[in-house]
């Protein structure tokens, strides 16, 4: 049964709010207006066509349900805020007036023609409190100027909510049918920063993009005063500065600069604005800002895997250098949020070369398992990695094996969502296009060989795509 709802809800203060049934559809007509004081819980369908919801209760309210949750606008006037306890969409316009929007660990998804509204701020703006992503779909030709650059309106909420956006500025970049790029931002220095970097950004932003490749961008991030760390240096003397996939970048012509970073693009800090920004870039990965030492930064964790195996999870990790390191916990979740230590491992201390590292978890819970690694250096600091998930179901399973390889390796597919014609892209880290095969997909278990020695080492992003569906695999080439 269907009901036709004109989506006013006016007069539902407090605790009222919106509940859509499963097996309900709510079906708007036109632009019209859902005032809701409480709680948009969907488990039904929802339709909003032109119309706008509006967060506007005195409690904090939440989004959630099981239905698919595509907004066309989303106004939040409610200064207890909102959480997202399911993913979101909105399609035309998120209107932010008062109050924090907390992702918690959903994602909230913007579309292509989708902008901001309000004027974001410490006081009305997008958190994240776990692991929520922050995404903007993108879509067409880039233009050179910065006429189509985004701004993510995101910060922390942490001891204090500090407003730090990410601007996004595509110069050039070939969008597949699924594009968007995701921002994460945290109130801590990147966290793959060695001790011996003490003039840095008490902050770190996460930005990674999905089916796109061929790009080039400028990004600005915002920074606030309470996150200038300075040690021997000043504010200018700060850059810049990410981490990918292994491998350090820094803009070129830092002097002193990171002796193993990679010079890419050019970059500037504007002290009085408390920004950096960074132009000329095709890759993505965890950014922060130092000032140069002359000392080399930490390549830390070049992979970390996991496979089940024989019904146990066998996990895999490597180094390519370490510097003071003392040893690494594995621990392990059910849920991706309460964890547990299940076995800790003496690491090299000072190293220079590629070491790899496994474990095997005879006790994996029944279904999906969450592992982590806990790194800590001989003074006690310590550095998060993952998490991963690995999984026994047979029942559906993308994977690479081995992972890490050299440059041959096997790609599995069973997934009854990619039967028939498979495009498979494979993109480095570069976001260049380095091989491509469209496969013949079974029903049932499919392993496609893959033969290449001239992969060089280093990250790869395995895209997958048919007409109505598509995955990214990451697989790591060591020589």
């Amino acid at each position: 049964m269907i009901f036709s709802f004109l989506c006013v809800v006016s007069a539902v203060h407090g605790q009222s709010g919106v509940r859509i049934n499963d097996g309900t559809a709510v079906v708007c007509a036109g632009a019209v207006q859902m005032v809701v004081s409480g709680d948009f819980v969907n488990n039904g369908t929802f339709n909003p066509s032109n119309g706008t919801v509006y967060l506007s209760g005195d409690t904090k309210q939440n989004i959630s349900g099981s239905g698919n949750n595509t907004f066309y606008g989303i106004e939040l006037n409610n200064s207890a805020g909102a959480d997202l306890a399911s993913n979101v969409v909105i399609t035309n316009e998120l209107s932010l007036n008062s109050g924090l929007l907390d992702l918690v660990n959903s994602n909230l998804t913007l579309g292509t023609g989708a902008t901001i509204q309000g004027t974001p701020s410490e006081s009305n703006m997008v958190v994240a409190s776990g692991t929520g992503e922050l995404r903007k779909r993108f879509s067409g030709t880039p233009v050179s100027d910065d006429s189509d650059a985004f701004t993510f309106p995101i910060g922390t909420n942490g001891a204090i909510a500090e407003y730090s956006p990410v601007v996004m500025n595509f110069k050039s970049a070939d969008f597949g049918p699924q594009a968007y790029v995701s921002v994460q931002v945290a109130d801590t220095k990147n966290p793959f920063f060695s001790p011996d970097v003490t003039t840095y950004i008490d902050r770190n932003w996460v930005i990674e993009p999905n089916d796109m490749s061929a790009f080039n961008y400028e990004v600005k991030l915002y920074y606030t005063d309470a996150d200038i760390i300075l040690g021997s240096l000043i504010e200018g003397d700060i850059s810049p500065i990410k981490y990918s996939n292994g491998t350090w970048y820094e803009p070129q012509g830092l002097i002193p600069d990171f002796p193993d970073a990679v010079e890419q693009g050019s970059a500037f800090i504007f002290a009085l604005s408390n920004y950096m920004v960074w132009g000329d870039l095709t890759s993505f990965s965890t950014f922060g800002g130092a000032g140069g030492t002359g000392e080399p930064l930490p390549v830390e964790l070049f992979s970390f895997s996991g496979e089940c195996q024989d019904g146990a999870s066998l996990l895999k990790w490597s180094t390519a250098s370490e510097y003071n390191s003392s040893y690494f916990d594995i621990e392990k979740s059910d849920n991706g949020f309460d964890w547990e230590i299940i076995h800790s491992e003496d690491a090299a201390g000072i190293s220079t070369s590629l070491i790899e590292y496994e474990f095997v978890d005879v006790n994996k819970f029944y279904n999906t398992t969450y592992y982590r690694l806990n790194q800590f250096d001989i003074d006690g600091v310590n550095h998060y990695y993952g998490p991963i998930e690995v999984s026994c179901d047979e029942q559906s399973r993308l994977i690479t094996f081995p992972n890490p390889s050299e440059g041959t390796f096997n790609l599995l597919i069973n997934d009854q969502r990619f039967v028939g014609e498979v495009n498979m892209n494979i993109i480095d880290a570069h976001g260049k296009l380095v091989g491509s095969k469209t496969l013949n997909v079974l029903d049932g278990i499919n392993v496609f060989p893959w033969y290449d020695k001239e992969l060089e080492e280093g990250m790869y992003f395995i895209l997958l795509s048919t007409a109505q569906n598509n995955a990214t695999l990451r697989h790591v080439i060591s020589e």
